[in-house]
C-alpha cells in the first residue's frame, strides 16, 4: 500500500507583492489616461467676434458662418451627426426671417417664434420638445429643446439619416438677441452635454 502525499503550494510574499504591483500599476495607468482625456477635453481655443467671446473645444472644425451666425464649430470625431455649437447674434437690419430689426421692446416669445419658424422651414421633420424660461450665469434665457432628422452628408455627418437633438438658449440684450445652440446625435446628446454646459458658462457678450 502506497501513501499519497499532498503538496501544499504556498504563495510567497514576493509573488503576492508582484501581483499587487500589477494591479496598482494598471489602476494608475487608467487614472492617468482618464486625467489626460479630461485635460484635453477641457482645453479651449479663444473665440472673439461681434462683442461675443467664448472658449471653443480644441481640435474642432470651424466652419464659415452664414446669416446671423458668428460661430459654427463641430466635433470631427463624433459618430453620426457631428456635435455642433452655433452662436447667433440677431440684430441690426437683419432678423431671422423677415429682414427686419429686433425691436427694442421685442419679447423673448417673439424671438422664439421667429426662430422656431426658421427651423421649421430649414430642418427636416423638425419638432419642438419643450420651451421654458431658465437662468444661465445669472441671466434670464429662454430654453428650447427640439429634434430633427439630418440627412445631408458633409465632413462631420454620415450618409445615413440621423436623429439629431438640439438645445437653444436665447438671451435678449437691448436691440439684439444672442442664441447659443447645441446639437448632437441622439445617441451622444446626453454624454456630450457637460462639455456644452462648460462652453455656455464661458460665453460672454
Amino acid at each position: 500500500m502506497s501513501a499519497t502525499t499532498f503538496t501544499s503550494k504556498n504563495t510567497s510574499a514576493g509573488q503576492r507583492l508582484a501581483d499587487w504591483s500589477v494591479i496598482v500599476i494598471t489602476i494608475a495607468a487608467l487614472l492617468a489616461g482618464w486625467l489626460l482625456m479630461n485635460s484635453v477635453e477641457s482645453r479651449g481655443v479663444p473665440f472673439d467676434a461681434s462683442g461675443i467671446s467664448a472658449q471653443t473645444p480644441q481640435g474642432w472644425l470651424k466652419s464659415s458662418v452664414q446669416g446671423n451666425e458668428v460661430l459654427y464649430v463641430s466635433d470631427p470625431f463624433s459618430s453620426g451627426f457631428g456635435t455642433t455649437y452655433i452662436v447667433q447674434k440677431i440684430s441690426g437690419p437683419i432678423d431671422i426671417v423677415n429682414d427686419a430689426p429686433v425691436a427694442q421692446d421685442a419679447t423673448v416669445d417673439q424671438v422664439v417664434s421667429l426662430l422656431t419658424l426658421q427651423y421649421g422651414q430649414s430642418l427636416n421633420s423638425f419638432r419642438v420638445l419643450e420651451k421654458k424660461l431658465v437662468t444661465v450665469n445669472g441671466q434670464e434665457a429662454y430654453e428650447i429643446s427640439y429634434v430633427f432628422v439630418e440627412s445631408n452628408p458633409d465632413l462631420t455627418h454620415s450618409e445615413i439619416p440621423n436623429i439629431v437633438r438640439g438645445l437653444d438658449y436665447i438671451f435678449l440684450k437691448g436691440d439684439h438677441a444672442i442664441v447659443a445652440t447645441y446639437r448632437a446625435d441622439e445617441k451622444s446628446f446626453d454624454s456630450d452635454m457637460g462639455r456644452f454646459q462648460r462652453f455656455l458658462t464661458g460665453l460672454k457678450f
